[in-house]
């Protein structure tokens, strides 16, 4: 058989808004809380990951800027003076080749009077050979000059590493304390919202503005694991991994707890005569369960077969299913009126025939 549900269509729309409430309360809360503790002197505090400048480390740092200017000014005149060997370079190899082509011809006339001439391009070529040599002597020279500056360099970064060295310790027992002050901070706001939350989920569940308290407890449970949790102070991991042993011992008991309450509470009402339990069971549980097909009375799969039809549960007994007293039509033990005829139901509901 097909039931519909037994929740009446407006109270399920009802039921979806007053849930976007709880959300939209959450985000206000969320969104209320960021902004105080944003706006708190200690949170803006910063503490650097660079250490604090020392003068000694200053005045090192000072010392290296001012070396690496020099070998900037020694490194562009290094790149016009390589240029400058190119084009000497390529102006010699071409001289000397007009020159041994020249020689050449020369040599195939034999003419006497032209023993001048080779003289005059022979001083011309020995005067490209000879700014050649200047510039290389020029760049030697220029790197001849880098190279100290290179050697003091690394020995003042050096330096530099042993001062950084020096300070990680404080800035380390800084940023230890920033972090300690802010979760500190973090937890005073979180741990009076937790313990609301738990008791609105454990007192007022029930109450007519349950759907506001339900937005404050999603929105300590989310300050909970966003904005407390990951600013756990660390101590190498240690302080998070216990952390999460303790809540995970706490959630363990608590459901632990609550079964065997459950079972004990199970088995108390299963002991009870039918129309005592029959009286536990509101009429739209009992519909959600049925359609699950769930017994409402202890909660157990409803076991059915091929051939027989299930009227009662095979488990607790209780009455699933019987016939209308006035058209004998098979129904919902659990219909307040009959499908077929329209009949109300009695109050202690027949067994089925």
């Amino acid at each position: 058989m097909n039931m519909t549900k037994g929740v009446r269509v407006p109270e399920r729309l009802y039921r979806g808004v007053l849930w976007a409430v709880s959300i939209v309360f959450a985000g206000f809360i969320i969104g209320l809380g960021n902004l105080i503790i944003g706006d708190l002197p200690i949170v803006d505090a910063q503490v650097y990951t660079a250490p604090a400048e020392t003068p000694a480390l200053r005045q090192v740092r000072q010392d290296i800027t001012a070396i690496e200017r020099e070998k900037a000014v020694i490194d562009d005149k290094l790149e016009i003076q390589r240029l400058q060997l190119e084009q000497a370079q390529r102006a010699s190899s071409t001289a000397n080749e007009t020159f041994r082509a020249w020689i050449a011809a020369r040599t195939a006339t034999t003419n006497p009077q032209q023993d001048p001439e080779v003289l005059t391009r022979t001083r011309e070529l020995e005067q490209l050979k000879g700014n050649e040599r200047a510039i290389q002597q020029a760049i030697a020279d220029l790197e001849n000059a880098r190279i100290p500056l290179d050697q003091r360099e690394g020995a003042l970064r050096t330096r530099e590493t042993l001062f950084i060295a020096d300070a990680l310790p404080a800035q380390e027992r800084a940023s230890f304390w920033q972090e300690l002050r802010v979760f500190g901070l973090r937890l005073l706001i979180t741990l009076p919202m937790l313990a609301v939350a738990t008791w609105m989920v454990m007192k007022k569940r029930k109450s007519d503005h349950w759907p506001l308290m339900r937005g404050f407890v999603l929105a300590a449970v989310f300050v909970f694991f966003v904005e407390l949790v990951p600013y756990l102070p660390s101590y190498g991991g240690y302080v998070r991994y216990a952390v999460g042993i303790v809540l995970t011992f706490a959630a363990g008991h608590f459901l632990v707890k609550n079964m065997r309450a459950y079972l004990a509470h199970r088995t108390e009402v299963e002991a009870q005569a039918e129309q005592e339990r029959r009286k536990r069971v509101t009429h739209d549980e009992a519909f959600k369960k049925m359609a699950a097909k769930v017994c409402p009375g202890c909660d157990r799969p409803i076991a059915t077969t091929a051939d027989a039809e299930a009227n009662f549960c095979v488990h607790c007994g209780m009455t699933l299913f019987d016939h209308c007293h006035a058209c004998n039509t098979r129904k919902m033990a659990f219909f307040r009126f009959c499908m077929t005829c329209g009949e109300p139901a009695k109050v202690d509901a027949p067994a089925p025939a």
